[in-house]
């Protein structure tokens, strides 16, 4: 609220269920996040404890101004009935994982002839990596729910997977503009999120190489070789050998 932090939850799921709703922006089934949040539970229980959250998550968190320009009045932060709950889509709310994915899907629904031509799609690309600062949940658990841990986790490797192949892609642009040091961030950007990434080597290697820099690039093949046979026990692709010959 106003860039301060939220304080007052009084338990780690009334984070998880914030955090989920802001997520999954859609209506929630009540019995969905209850399965989510306490799984095994009698639902009974479970539906009482749901209910206890929410009017926490309502204490901790005030009503909201709303999305409308002409309506200044205050909304609630969560909208619910007997069968579903979501977060209030006209109370201003604002989170890095909805800009990220509100520019990753602008730039997949852009009508371009080219993606390499279009400078409005690669700001956007842009704006959307410098967002990615680190794994979706990196640092926050639910011990006691495997549901809520496997959503997170396939949650993680959708948004890590959208932002490597922006910043392959804003690789490729910006070797393809031979602006080098830029594109030679991107690709180590893509490396220091999956250091297993062939791909992220591989242009890496070209850029350092058009860059002038072959014995670095000779190198990086290496530790790609060396990292690959010590984590997978394989060797790097044709393709990856190829640019190192």
């Amino acid at each position: 609220m106003a860039d301060k932090p939220l304080t007052g939850f009084r338990t780690t799921k009334v984070k998880a269920l914030l955090i989920y709703l802001a997520t999954e922006p859609a209506p929630q089934r009540r019995e969905t996040l209850t399965t989510l949040l306490w799984p095994g539970m009698p639902e009974r229980s479970a539906r009482q404890n749901l209910r206890q959250i929410m009017y926490n998550l309502r204490r901790a968190v005030p009503d909201l101004a709303s999305e409308a320009d002409s309506d200044t009045t205050a909304v609630p932060l969560i909208l619910a009935n007997r069968q579903t709950i979501q977060l209030n889509p006209k109370a201003i709310i604002k989170s890095d994982i909805m800009q990220f994915s509100a520019l990753i899907k602008s730039v997949q629904s852009h009508d371009h002839l080219d993606l390499f031509l279009c400078h409005d799609c690669q700001q956007k690309l842009a704006t959307a990596v410098s967002l990615y600062t680190s794994d979706f949940l990196a640092d926050f658990y639910l011990d006691d729910s495997n549901e809520f841990e496997e959503w997170a986790e396939i949650t993680r490797q959708t948004y890590r997977r959208q932002v490597l192949d922006a910043l392959e892609t804003l690789t490729a642009i910006k070797t393809r503009q031979t602006t080098f040091a830029e594109a030679r961030a991107y690709a180590e950007r893509q490396i220091e999120i999956d250091d297993l990434r062939e791909s992220g080597y591989r242009q890496l290697m070209k850029i350092l190489a058009l860059s002038g820099q072959r014995a670095e690039a000779l190198a990086l093949y290496d530790s790609c070789r060396r990292l690959l046979s010590e984590e997978l026990s394989m060797a790097p692709s044709a393709r990856t050998t190829e640019i190192y010959e």
